[in-house]
């Protein structure tokens, strides 16, 4: 069994700079801020291709994976439905902005999330006899997550198309994933 060190100097390049990327979201999500509604669609984005990527690359049985896939993520989109609470945000509907209350939730959300995609593909390097069986719990976390923050933001769309005007309003919408999906 390989050490950390070993580890992480085998790890794909890629994986430092999108653990930078979410670490940088979740710092930003720290203080309140205004932004342009694409950009909430960046983490989301970021996890749903993850998972994708992953069941198409690293198995041998797709089908399989996919169907895991898409009820985790079924999963994810209804937990999130039910799990939005109200909080504080500005719509400017003229501008298409948001105005979000900061939080320290993002960040830990991010790092959580990485570290347990991590821990998965690390555990299906070292221990290649076990891939197979690790790889549903790796698509299944990708699809639950990509489900949360699917539903979230479907949540938060409709929020947006019934507020009228650009004062602030207490609309239904969960700020862990809002935080998390804000590029400043």
């Amino acid at each position: 069994m390989p050490g950390p060190l070993t580890i992480l100097q085998n790890s794909p390049w890629w994986a430092y700079v999108l653990l930078g990327l979410l670490i940088w979201l979740g710092l930003q999500a720290l203080r309140p801020r205004t932004l342009p509604i694409w950009r909430l669609t960046i983490v989301p984005a970021v996890f749903i291709g993850w998972g994708i990527a992953s069941m198409f690359t690293q198995s041998k049985m797709p089908f399989f994976l996919i169907a895991d896939w898409l009820v985790a993520a079924a999963i994810g989109v209804v937990i999130a439905w039910i799990s939005t609470r109200q909080v504080d945000f500005g719509i400017d509907r003229a501008r298409r902005s948001v105005t979000l209350p900061g939080s320290t939730r993002p960040l830990i959300t991010n790092i959580l999330i990485f570290a347990a995609k991590y821990a998965i593909g690390v555990a299906m390097a070292v221990l290649p006899r076990y891939r197979e069986e690790v790889m549903v719990f790796n698509i299944g976390i990708s699809g639950a997550m990509a489900g949360y923050f699917l539903g979230w933001l479907c949540r938060f769309m409709l929020a947006y198309r019934r507020e009228p005007d650009a004062k602030p309003a207490k609309q239904e919408c969960s700020s862990d994933q809002v935080s998390t999906a804000v590029l400043n």
